[in-house]
């Protein structure tokens, strides 16, 4: 649903000019920029202040966060589509599964190179050398009570076939109210990106 998607590879951020760049390619007199991560945020701003149309920056720090609100655009609105926008964002909760790129300690948490991190909304909640026992443990305990939606989204390291029965292993593990789909999302670094609205 996205006109232009802007990236900044597995380590760089997009610039401001790439984002102005973005914008000014787009066919519309208003863009609406939604960022992945505070940074992006930061850079988006600036480019608001210098694009020849209006922009208007959604202050989405994932992306779940971003695809939520993206589709919860209404094109026939008569007032401004920002607040309805953000509000779904906002009941988002977000869960990555990657890997350590080198020994740490976080927290008191001592993580070796190569093992696998499940973080929620950013924070590190747990440690394992399995992939896919990570991600379904993980999307398992984001789910509350209120969940109605979990979206897995797959990286480009993980094989069709693994995704699929990493879903199906969530959707077995959450219970049956849940609504439980998937996405290929092939993005870099991220083994896993689960959506839990």
């Amino acid at each position: 649903g996205c006109a232009v998607v802007v990236s900044g590879g597995q380590t760089m951020n997009p610039s401001t000019e790439d984002i102005v760049s973005a914008v000014q390619s787009v066919p519309a007199g208003t863009v609406f920029v939604l960022p992945n991560n505070k940074n992006i945020i930061m850079a988006a701003e600036q480019a608001q202040k210098i694009a020849d149309r209006r922009v208007v920056v959604l202050p989405t720090r994932t992306v779940p966060q971003g695809i939520t609100a993206m589709l919860n655009f209404d094109p026939e609105a008569t007032v401004d589509n920002t607040i309805g926008m953000m509000q779904a964002a906002d009941k988002v909760a977000t869960g990555l599964v990657t890997f350590a790129a080198r020994n740490s300690d976080f927290d008191g948490r001592k993580i070796k190179k190569g093992e696998i991190m499940a973080l929620e909304n950013g924070k590190i909640v747990s440690v394992g050398t399995d992939i896919t026992k990570t991600a379904y443990r993980l999307a398992r305990s984001m789910a509350k009570k209120d969940t109605s939606f979990i979206t897995v989204i797959s990286g480009c390291d993980v094989s069709p076939e693994e995704a699929a029965r990493t879903t199906e292993l969530v959707r077995a593990k959450v219970g049956g109210d849940i609504e439980v789909s998937h996405i290929n999302g092939g993005q870099p670094v991220y083994y896993y990106m689960i959506s839990v609205e």
